[in-house]
This record gives C-alpha cells, structure tokens and sequence, in this order.
C-alpha cells in the first residue's frame, strides 16, 4: 500500500454521536504514527456549536449555553484548545493525517493544507488572521479578506493531524451571528486576559458565495480528493483496518474517556 491514502468519510447525524470524529482523531493521529500510513478525514454535522477548552473560562457561560440551546443547536467541548466554531450541513470538516517521517515542521504542516485549498478551490486563499472572526488563527484561510476556512493540528508521536474547518456553503453571516450573541453573552464581564472575539459578521463568507459557484459538500469533497490524487493513490474501502488496529483502538478508548469527562463538566454548568 506504498503511496496510499486511507479514506474515512463519516456522517454524524444523532446527538450521541457528536464526540465520535474527536474521539477518531485522537485515535488516528496514534495509528498513523506507528503505522506510518496516511489518512483524509471527512465529517459532517447537525447545527452544533464545538467549544474550545478556553470557552470553558467565560464569565457567563451558563447564559450562553443557555443562548445556543434556545436556538436548537447542540453543543459540546472539544479536547483541545482555542475557541468555539458552528458546524452545520454546509460545513466541511477534513483532517489530514500524515505520518511526520521528514519532521515536518509547523508552518510546513499549515501549507499543505493552504496548497490543498488553493488547488482545489482557488490561487486567490491566502493565510493570516482574520481577527474579528469567530475562532481566529494564525492561518486563517481567506479570499479578498473574507475568511472561508480555520486550521489547527495536533501531533502525537509521528504523526501529524492538519484539520480544517471549511465553510462550504449556507448563511455564514447566521453562524458568524450566533458565536456574536453567544460570546456577547457569555464574555459578561469581559475576561481581559484571555480577549475573547468581537466578532463581525460579516468578516467570513461560503466558498461557494466568493467563488460564484454553486458548490455542495460532495462537490467539495470530490475537489479536495481530486487534489489529494495528484499525491496518493485513495483507498476509499479499507478504513477498517484502521478501527481494527490496537493502536487506534487504545486510543479511542482513552480519547473519548477524556471527552466524555471534559462534556460532564461542561453539563454541571447548566445544573
């Protein structure tokens, strides 16, 4: 399988399910650390609100928990840093997992993702921080100063986990309102020392609305596979032997013990 890439395209569609990709992430990243075989990482989800372990230190929490409930999204704490992001059936979660054999360095783990974006949408993304949208970054990904896209990643090991957030498409301006309110909301008083986002809605748009295309998920996942070819030869049927393997097993276990925990805690505050 020299030269091959894995494909696991997952669909979250019950409540009880939305633990499950971080729980996979942390699961895969163990995996192809040892064994040394890339992974593509597709997910989808219901209108949820992922919160960052920083959001957990809000001064009026409860209240804009409260806030996203009474507007039907479900929401949870993901186990890892920075801030909260909307996710609906118009966004499009992808990781790429890369075995780190060339000691890929952080920057460089960033620009493969900004060169897979540009390939397979548009030479026009850039990176830089687009600081009054919700969860702002470093390597914010954006077109004519409108971010479209957020990117993070995780190491263990050797292995490397490079995940986007992609706003494909529907009202980005409606998600950009909801993390307004809600910080708004749950930033009362102001906590100084982390700066918390003021958020301006209309700093992020849909990839499908700057590029005057109508783009679907499956169009954009098609794009992006596109790209990845140029690269790897796409395994899209043997994922199993990544969820059958002792490391991803192992790992999986103790990642999601550690949702679960961080997702209890977060409950308490609306006790």
């Amino acid at each position: 399988m020299n030269n091959t890439i894995l494909l696991y395209d997952q669909q979250i569609q019950k409540d009880e399910e939305m633990l499950n990709p971080f729980a996979d992430t942390g699961a895969i990243l163990r995996f192809v650390s040892e064994s040394k075989m890339p992974v593509a990482h597709f997910w989808t989800t219901p209108p949820t609100v992922i919160l960052g372990l920083q959001d957990q230190r809000l001064s009026n929490l409860q209240g804009g928990l409260k806030s996203l409930a009474d507007k039907d999204y479900i929401y949870y704490v993901r186990n890892s840093g920075g801030l909260g992001v909307v996710t609906d059936d118009g966004i499009l979660n992808f990781t790429l997992f890369l075995p780190d054999k060339n000691n890929i360095t952080i920057d460089q783990a960033y620009e493969e993702m900004h060169k897979i974006m540009q390939h397979a949408f548009s030479k026009d993304i850039v990176t830089g921080t687009i600081e009054r949208s919700y969860c702002p970054g470093t390597y914010d990904l954006s077109i004519n100063d409108k971010k479209i896209a957020g990117i993070s990643q995780r190491r263990s090991g050797d292995g490397v986990a490079i995940m986007a957030y992609i706003s494909i498409t529907g009202n980005q301006k409606k998600r950009s309102q909801l993390m307004k309110d809600f910080y708004e909301i749950s930033d009362y008083p102001v906590n100084e020392k982390i700066g918390f986002p003021k958020i301006d809605i209309h700093c992020m748009e849909g990839l499908d609305s700057l590029l005057n295309q109508d783009l679907t998920i499956d169009m954009a996942k098609k794009k992006i596979l596109d790209t990845i070819e140029q690269t790897y030869t796409i395994d899209r049927s043997q994922f199993n032997i990544v969820q059958k393997s002792v490391p991803y097993l192992d790992a999986y276990q103790q990642t999601m013990e550690d949702l679960i925990y961080k997702n209890n805690k977060l409950a308490e505050v609306n006790e």
